[in-house]
């Protein structure tokens, strides 16, 4: 007994219903994956005094450094308590990677820039992704040396010349933010945290911070604050941070995550 073929007719039928299967599977799975992504956020605010910023006597350049009203910025407090300047970043082990949203996955092209500015480091905290460029400028009239040391990364000590920003950039993360200072105004300080993903920020002048497009699932996140380093045993909604600053947090598909207010005490600040 022979088998009929199909006919052309009834070929073309199963065809162009197989192709719609499938067009209708790819669509389906990229719809997964668009929702496979949440966002993290919320607020720090300071749950007590920890008074004024010291004022800064500008014993170099006070020419020019002694009139820009300097105040010690490693405790930033705005409005309401709003504390500034605390890092958030996710925590990966040793030889670990974490998936990267595409539109996230290759770092930004622009450079982020770290300014000598009115004798302080503008901004005075900033992340920086592995590969990116850091550029270094010097908008001021008198002389600047950025003494940058990273732990993993190799340092450096440079003057930075007015009509040349100095360009670097850096191939490991870093487990904590590093140091940058001026050796010639030792007043001046300031941090950036070097990772090899997006997933980082530091919290805004009115305490809030927000890190989107995070993979779905369980992560372990660090808080940090350069007054104390890792932020032990802080309270927010829902947990705390254990005692190396750290947290675990379920990040939902297609849902953002609010901490709420994070009410950090002084004492965790040193005051």
């Amino acid at each position: 007994m022979s088998i009929q073929k199909p006919t052309c007719r009834y070929s073309h039928l199963v065809t162009s219903f197989c192709c719609a299967l499938v067009i209708v599977a790819a669509m389906g799975i990229a719809s997964v994956g668009a929702a496979d992504w949440g966002t993290l956020k919320g607020r720090f605010v300071v749950d007590g005094d920890v008074g004024e910023p010291a004022a800064i006597t500008a014993n170099k350049d006070p020419e020019y450094c002694g009139k820009q009203n300097l105040v010690d910025q490693a405790i930033v407090v705005g409005d309401d308590g709003a504390l500034a300047n605390v890092f958030v970043y996710l925590y990966l082990k040793r030889g670990k990677s974490v998936d990267i949203h595409p539109d996230l996955e290759t770092a930004d092209s622009e450079p982020v820039v770290l300014n000598n500015k009115g004798c302080r480091f503008e901004p005075h905290a900033m992340v920086l992704r592995t590969g990116q460029t850091l550029q270094i400028h010097n908008s001021d009239p008198v002389a600047h040396n950025t003494n940058f040391t990273p732990t993993k990364n190799p340092g450096f000590n440079q003057i930075v010349p007015n009509d040349s920003p100095l360009s670097k950039t850096f191939e490991k993360r870093e487990s904590y933010p590093s140091p940058a200072a001026c050796n010639i105004h030792p007043w001046m300080k300031g941090f950036v945290l070097i990772r090899d993903n997006p997933y980082m920020t530091l919290s805004a002048a009115d305490g809030s911070f927000e890190i989107a497009n995070l993979p779905a699932g369980k992560h372990e996140f660090i808080f940090w604050h350069e007054a104390k380093g890792n932020l032990k045993n802080l309270a927010f909604e829902g947990g705390k941070t254990s005692k190396k600053g750290r947290a675990k947090l379920t990040i939902t598909a297609g849902e953002t995550l609010d901490l709420g207010e994070i009410k950090v005490k002084p004492a965790l600040l040193g005051k």
